[in-house]
């Protein structure tokens, strides 16, 4: 059971297990930064796993209801029964709630709740309908205080033609267009994949053209920093097998990832050939690494981190769960594991098939 106690912008939950707090501080030390899972088990709640002791190590409680769209560090991007979206930090049980969903300010467009799930959009003249909660999909970046976030969220359907974005402070959406009616336009146009490092929304389209958006300023702000040269991602194998974009923290470096959708038994990794004079007419725009450069990607996340063996982060590594590629509408198996790059050897957590599970995200614990 979840009490919910309101304080202005911020709400306390309560839960009636009075250790509960205590149990998690002990759990998850703040000084610690060793990757972790968050499971969803499919008859509901939240337990975080460690995979060095391959054990659960604490229940967070239930969320009947609810479905879990992103998480950075200990918080979770939550969409209620009500379809209400909240970010909540697991630890300390803090939640912040956030604007509701048909609250997008835009010139030439109105979304409106037509039920508890169900959602309309009038744009330019014409309404589109079935936009349901069940297909809402999200991405989330707290800093560390935890007093700066930035949410991003869209209706995942074919066509769609925007996404919204709030950050702290906000009183509503603003829409991002991925649709383009200038022909010059149309390598922008569509979504293939996106990934959020802090205030910098990096977005494949459908041509797989990455465009960067800096999303930090005041509300209602965002512009694009892409620069006149837009890059395609583009493998020999692009159409063939799963992929998706990853950026690299040190240095804002975009990633092509690719993996076998059947056995899911390899990964590739690829960056931008520097000796490619026209994009816009290549096959191919990526060259092959075999080396993170003692970094590991958080596939889930869609960003590297430093190695480091003494929190058991994994050089050259890649943590998987399930590859996300919005506006695709095809389900996506979970496979929690772990890649080596250089090894080309994988590591799978078996004991994890015994439980019926609806989701799973590495993180790394801190904020």
């Amino acid at each position: 059971t979840v009490t919910v106690q309101a304080t202005n912008a911020r709400i306390c939950l309560t839960m009636n297990l009075p250790d509960q707090h205590r149990s998690l501080k002990r759990t998850i030390p703040q000084s610690s930064r060793s990757p972790g899972l968050m499971l969803f088990p499919r008859d509901g709640g939240c337990v975080l796993y460690d995979p060095i002791e391959g054990n659960i190590q604490t229940n967070l409680g239930d969320f009947p209801g609810c479905r879990f769209l992103a998480n950075s560090g200990n918080w979770l991007l939550v969409l209620d029964s009500g379809s209400n979206l909240y970010i909540i930090d697991v630890c300390s049980k803090e939640t912040i709630p956030l604007p509701s969903l048909e609250s997008i300010e835009s010139a030439d467009c109105i979304v409106k709740r037509v039920g508890d799930r169900e959602f309309i959009r009038e744009e330019s003249g014409a309404i589109y309908g079935d936009l349901s909660a069940d297909v809402v999909r999200g991405l989330l970046w707290v800093s560390e205080s935890g007093k700066e976030y930035v949410v991003v969220w869209l209706f995942d359907l074919p066509g769609h033609s925007y996404m919204s974005f709030c950050k702290n402070g906000d009183s509503h959406y603003t829409d991002i267009p991925l649709v383009f009616d200038d022909y010059a336009f149309h390598k922008y146009d569509g979504l293939s994949d996106m990934v959020l490092c802090g205030t910098r929304l990096y977005v494949s389209t459908s041509r797989r053209f990455v465009r960067v958006f800096d999303l930090s300023g005041p509300q209602g702000f965002f512009k694009d920093i892409t620069g006149q040269t837009p890059f395609p991602m583009l493998s020999r194998h692009d159409q063939r097998y799963d992929s998706s974009i990853a950026v690299t923290t040190s240095s804002g470096e975009v990633l092509l990832v690719e993996s076998d959708p059947s056995s899911r038994t390899w990964f590739r990794i690829y960056k931008k050939d520097p000796d490619v004079e026209d994009p816009d007419h290549a096959c191919h725009t990526v060259t092959e690494v075999h080396s993170l450069g003692g970094e590991a990607l958080l596939l889930d996340l869609g960003f590297t981190v430093p190695a480091n063996k003494a929190l058991g982060i994994k050089p050259d590594s890649i943590y998987f769960t399930r590859h996300f590629r919005p506006c695709h509408c095809s389900p996506r198996d979970l496979d929690i594991c772990v890649y080596n790059l250089v090894t080309q050897s994988l590591h799978r957590y078996h004991n994890l098939n015994k439980m019926d599970l609806m989701d799973a995200r590495w993180f790394l614990p801190g904020n």
